[in-house]
């Protein structure tokens, strides 16, 4: 029987075989074997030929891929394990040789997230909702709630202030840390109804002053769970003609009130209600555009603008793909982005692809992608449930909340590949250690029948665990 990424098939045609062949030499998920039934003679060259009925088996991993994940890897053992040190003494200070030492990986370090709705979290009746959310992440982005219209109040009040301030006392009590999404946009597209009435009435000078109030009032109604923003999501704008403001002085489409000259001031308000916080740009399209947009050099602009201003500290790709793309050409815009030394956020991951299998092959890749590069601080889906998600071909569950292989893909990642459970016992000096993920920690000591348990939080650059046995 053949596995998921094996594929056979049946040509009569040498040249069909040919095409085939490299065809699937082109592909770029992980190894797999393509079994040829040869039903003519077929020559590869003077010196090799099969004859009818001969079985081929072709390895279609390319090498550059296998070297791709071998890289990868390697980064993650670099980059995103430590070794967890532990010393066991009494309470005279001396060394406990042969205790027994489990230990427990309670939370990543690094944020996994979703994109999640106010209003599901504030539902009695969607129990089911929260507590995937508590299973599955440590971090996430309140979908629309944040943005414009609703905070005006727009969409009603199950997305107004007091329902998202309501949300967020659930994720902040819960331990879920929430990413500011958005602070403000360019224009009048997406805008509230009262921001285009003061638009109308007031002109840009007005509307100014109301964005200004608008970063003021969400700054600091929820600073108590929240400080990471999306200042401007979008700057660019979305992939069509007319629709993008790259610089100063460019000529806007309808609608687009705010461009790059704008920008600065939206950061310094931000950054003079959050001291500490941590300000971002969000766009679309830098991962996953075709190779002759102009996308990726429109958004550098705008983040050489606000860097330069030294008021950038994040960037943000929202990395929303289709179908297959190729994880090389992915990779090598990542490092593009990683030039600038700021961290780097997956703020709004989706794989639209109707075929399953290999949408989950490539969620597997990408996160392994974001994961293994340094610069990156977090990874979130833009949903991760059929019943209450933008596009439900991108969720990891469907509507009847059956595991999709996507979700199977993320949690063999997040909570198996990556994460740590070891067990084992101190050396005559009382120490134990072991490469462990960073993240926070449970561990038991137990010697001669009792038992002991700290928590402890790994870091790159911490230090050892020292546990006092009574």
């Amino acid at each position: 029987m053949l596995g998921p990424w094996l594929t056979q098939t049946r040509l009569e045609n040498p040249k069909d075989v040919s095409t085939y062949i490299a065809t699937k030499c082109n592909l770029n998920h992980p190894p797999s074997a393509v079994f040829v039934t040869i039903m003519n003679s077929l020559q590869i060259s003077p010196l090799v030929s099969f004859a009818l009925g001969t079985l081929l088996i072709i390895n279609t991993a390319v090498a550059a891929d296998d070297d791709w994940l071998a890289q990868a890897n390697q980064r993650i053992e670099e980059h995103r394990k430590a070794p967890l040190q532990l010393k066991v003494v009494d309470r005279q200070g001396k060394a406990i040789k042969g205790a027994e030492i489990d230990i427990q990986m309670t939370r990543h370090a690094f944020e996994f997230g979703s994109a999640i709705k106010v209003r599901y979290i504030n539902n009695p009746e969607e129990e089911t909702y929260r507590q995937k959310i508590l299973e599955l992440f440590n971090s996430g982005t309140f979908e629309n709630a944040l943005k414009v219209k609703s905070w005006s109040g727009d969409f009603g009040p199950e997305m107004a202030p007091d329902a998202t301030l309501k949300a967020l006392h659930w994720t902040h009590s819960n331990g879920v840390k929430i990413r500011g999404h958005l602070m403000t946009g360019n224009g009048l597209r997406n805008s509230s109804a009262p921001f285009i009435k003061i638009h109308e009435e007031g002109g840009k000078p007005a509307l100014i002053e109301a964005v200004m109030g608008s970063i003021d009032d969400k700054a600091n109604r929820t600073k108590f769970a929240i400080d990471e923003w999306d200042v401007v999501n979008h700057p660019v704008g979305l992939q069509r003609p007319g629709r993008e403001a790259a610089g100063v002085g460019n000529a806007r489409p309808r609608g687009q009130v705010f461009g790059i000259e704008e920008s600065i001031g939206w950061f310094e308000r931000s950054r003079k209600n959050l001291p500490h916080g941590k300000l971002y740009l969000n766009e679309s399209g830098i991962l996953s555009s075709a190779d002759d947009s102009p996308q990726i050099d429109k958004y550098i602009t705008w983040i050489e603008h606000v860097h330069n201003a030294g008021l950038l500290d994040g960037i943000g790709l929202q990395s929303h793909f289709r179908t297959n793309p190729d994880i090389l050409k992915i990779e090598a815009r990542m490092n593009r982005m990683a030039s600038f030394g700021l961290p780097l956020r997956i703020t709004e991951f989706t794989a639209n692809d109707s075929d399953e299998e290999r949408q989950a092959q490539f969620t597997r890749d990408f996160m392994t992608l974001a994961f293994s590069t340094p610069l990156v601080v977090g990874f979130q889906f833009w949903g991760f449930w059929e019943g209450a998600i933008f596009q439900p071909p991108v969720a990891l569950f469907r509507e009847d909340w059956s595991e999709k292989p996507n979700g199977a893909a993320y949690r063999d990642l997040v909570f198996n590949k990556w994460w740590t459970e070891e067990a084992g016992t101190s050396n005559r000096k009382g120490e134990f250690s072991t490469s462990a993920f960073l993240g926070n920690y449970d561990i038991t000591v137990s010697v001669n029948g009792k038992s002991t348990k700290t928590t402890f939080i790994l870091t790159k650059d911490g230090d050892g665990c020292l546990i006092t046995f009574d």
